[in-house]
């Protein structure tokens, strides 16, 4: 039988240690609170900061409860992952990208529900993007012609610096996806909201790391960078460690038409958590 609904937590990019050991802290509550269907998470700055290994992903999966994992331009920094991607279909890659070989690789579909068919899309943008990225609106036309017509709920991260590209996708997919979220500026956004009464949507989820920082990176090292009194970029980012938050979205859908019902963004900061005074925004 068919839910009346299906719920989705989305959980932004998880950076580090910091993100991760925040995570750990806060999504058996927040599974508690929202009660999901299924969960979300993009993981592709969780190994250090850039990319992911295969006991982080297996981590995720086996012992946070995470259904799909999705990625960004960092997927492939941890070269491992050439060998151990093929084995798990729920690690998803952004399928328009450059060094990404098909669209196949870009979405999974699974049955995480009883009697509902649930796709997790994976795309990223090409303004101020590195690489020859492909054309993201012609990827989600080609990968929405591909599923069978009985997935109605498919959900969308939209990997992309310009918040501009972001809308613009979501504008384009308006009515023929459940719910589009930006990732990978690491900024969460204020605007959350349902397009045309049917597409969930917010520009970017935001980071699940250390806001004491730049996007997640020490401030010292982002600083010699920016003011030129770096090496030229030899010394490698370290992810930053204080002030981690847990940043979110939980939408509801119905799973007869895909439409979005309700959508809500959540911010705690882990200070405020574990006095278990949440900070929800």
């Amino acid at each position: 039988m068919q839910p009346n609904r299906i719920r989705i937590l989305a959980i932004g990019d998880i950076m580090g240690r910091a993100g991760r050991d925040c995570l750990t802290a806060c999504l058996t509550e927040a599974k508690q609170e929202f009660t999901p269907d299924v969960i979300v998470a993009n993981g592709e700055n969780a190994a250090g900061g850039f990319g992911i290994t295969e006991k982080i992903f297996l981590e995720f999966r086996d012992i946070h409860g995470i259904h799909a994992v999705t990625t960004g331009n960092h997927w492939a920094d941890k070269k491992e992952i050439y060998g151990f991607k093929k084995n798990y279909g729920e690690l998803v890659v952004p399928a328009n990208m450059f060094n990404v070989d098909s669209l196949q690789e870009g979405f999974v579909v699974r049955e995480w529900v009883p009697g509902c068919k649930i796709a997790v899309i994976n795309l990223t943008g090409r303004v101020f993007m590195q690489g020859q990225n492909r054309c993201p609106f012609m990827a989600i036309d080609n990968i929405l012609r591909q599923l069978p017509a009985d997935v109605k709920v498919k959900i969308v991260d939209f990997h992309g610096e310009a918040s501009s590209e972001k809308q613009a996708f979501a504008q384009y997919v308006l009515g023929r996806v459940s719910l589009v979220y930006g990732t990978h500026t690491h900024c969460p956004t204020a605007d959350e909201r349902i397009l045309g009464g049917q597409t969930g949507y917010l520009t970017d989820l935001g980071m699940t790391g250390a806001y004491d920082s730049v996007i997640g990176i020490e401030t010292a090292h982002s600083l010699a960078r920016f003011l030129g009194k770096g090496d030229g970029g030899k010394t490698r980012f370290e992810p930053a460690t204080r002030d981690p938050w847990f940043c979110f979205v939980v939408a509801d859908v119905d799973p007869r038409t895909g439409h979005c019902q309700n959508i809500s963004r959540h911010r705690w900061k882990l200070s405020e958590f574990r006095e278990r005074k949440p900070t929800c925004l």
